[in-house]
């Protein structure tokens, strides 16, 4: 017996016997999430599935209107999570409202062929083709038994379907993707307007006029205007809403905590201080980067049912610029450092630095006190949906990336 079905069995018990409270979803997920003891991995999709009104509208239906509503409910379930939890939630879905066949039905054409018995005469039908299709019997005299079911679709169906899966829930994410970059040209091109008509003329350098922006953004959200800084963060629930699509430009450049902007702007003091860069590069590489990190933590919190995150500040423009520099310290196997003063900062120390205190932010439960559970999923799904981890991975592809094409550079012959 699954966990879905286990589940299921158990929810339909206290829909027989009325149990209160089963209205409330955020009750009725911590209820169920309650059952699954030690193993939490269907924790988010649980109280996502109970706060669904989809979900309500089943408990207080009968008929074909309870049926209506479940089809519904697991069509947006298949369009938001893997194959395997659908399979569970459907189970639970069976199990507790006494229906059956809610999953999708199998694709039409060759799959469907192979499934199909040979023609019959006249003289074929009846009992004996019956009891030639039931499982455990022998066919009768003179029937032909029809031929197996596969046990397993293709592979290539089972990518497919994957990937439409991760298509769906995509889309939505297209217009805050959209505008994101867009502006991100658009800042870039303001960034070394600014730079010809002022910063050079305080001889700062790019990193150094992008940190100072950063805090200055920071700053003024404090005090009387500190709702605009939860106002600009990116929320889950309205990650793929068009109107709410300006969130993915403003999430970037405000912090959710004073610490967290102290933390993360001292990284970028640290490495792009000194650097070269131009402030209109150094802006544009920014809202790219910290886009690119939003887009995979949102679209992972999506995959894993997790609806109650929201994201913001530079955490994962600093995972990235820290991923390069270990990654192409490990690859070239040299010691990369930053100067501080009159010290070098190795760049694995930065890692164990701020990845230490991120850690700290990232896997405890913002607020166990809080029955909804604030910070839903186990510590590895928490990290996951961070765009600090996405930053990391992203700064560690891109310093394989630069070691290979150096690498295959020397192994190419001189032009001419």
């Amino acid at each position: 017996m699954g966990t879905g079905h286990r589940l299921g069995l158990r929810l339909g018990e206290w829909l027989a016997v009325g149990t209160t409270g089963l209205d409330n979803g955020t009750a009725l997920g911590n209820r169920l999430c309650d059952l699954l003891g030690a193993d939490q991995a269907l924790a988010g999709p649980l109280r996502d599935l109970a706060r669904r009104p989809l979900l309500q509208q089943a408990f207080q239906s009968r008929g074909v209107a309870r049926r209506s509503a479940l089809l519904t409910l697991v069509n947006d379930l298949e369009s938001t999570y893997t194959p395997a939890v659908l399979a569970e939630l459907v189970a639970l879905l069976e199990a507790a409202l006494g229906e059956t066949g809610l999953a999708a039905a199998p694709p039409q054409g060759p799959v469907r062929d192979t499934l199909a018995s040979p023609p019959e005469g006249p003289e074929r039908s009846g009992t004996a083709s019956r009891s030639a299709a039931l499982p455990g019997q022998h066919p009768a005299a003179g029937t032909t038994p029809p031929p197996s079911r596969p046990l397993a679709r293709p592979t290539g169906d089972a990518l497919q379907r994957s990937a439409h899966a991760l298509g769906r829930q995509l889309r939505p994410l297209g217009p805050g993707l959209a505008l994101g970059a867009a502006m991100a040209l658009v800042l870039s091109w303001l960034a070394g307007v600014l730079d010809h008509q002022l910063i050079q003329r305080w001889q700062w350098s790019g990193g150094e006029a992008l940190v100072a922006a950063l805090v200055l953004l920071q700053i003024t959200t404090t005090g009387r205007l500190a709702p605009l800084r939860r106002s600009a963060m990116l929320q889950q629930g309205q990650s793929g809403d068009p109107r709410r699509a300006w969130r993915w430009v403003t999430a970037p450049w405000i912090h959710a905590s004073a610490a967290e902007a102290l933390l993360h702007g001292l990284v970028l003091l640290l490495i792009l201080g000194p650097s070269p860069l131009p402030l209109e590069d150094g802006v544009l590489r920014y809202g790219l980067t910290a886009l690119a990190t939003l887009a995979l933590a949102c679209l992972s919190a999506r995959r894993l049912g997790l609806r109650d995150q929201h994201w913001a500040g530079a955490s994962g423009v600093s995972g990235a610029l820290i991923g390069l520099a270990v990654g192409l310290s490990l690859l070239r196997w040299r010691e990369i450092s930053f100067p501080l003063g009159s010290l070098a900062v190795p760049a694995w120390v930065l890692l164990v630095v701020v990845g230490s205190l991120q850690l700290a932010w990232i896997l405890p439960r913002r607020d166990s006190a809080d029955p909804g559970g604030a910070a839903e999923g186990g510590a590895w799904q928490r990290l996951l949906v961070s765009q600090w981890w996405w930053g990391l991975v992203l700064g560690v592809g891109w310093a394989c990336l630069s070691w290979g094409s150096a690498l295959l550079r020397g192994w190419l012959p001189p032009p001419g």
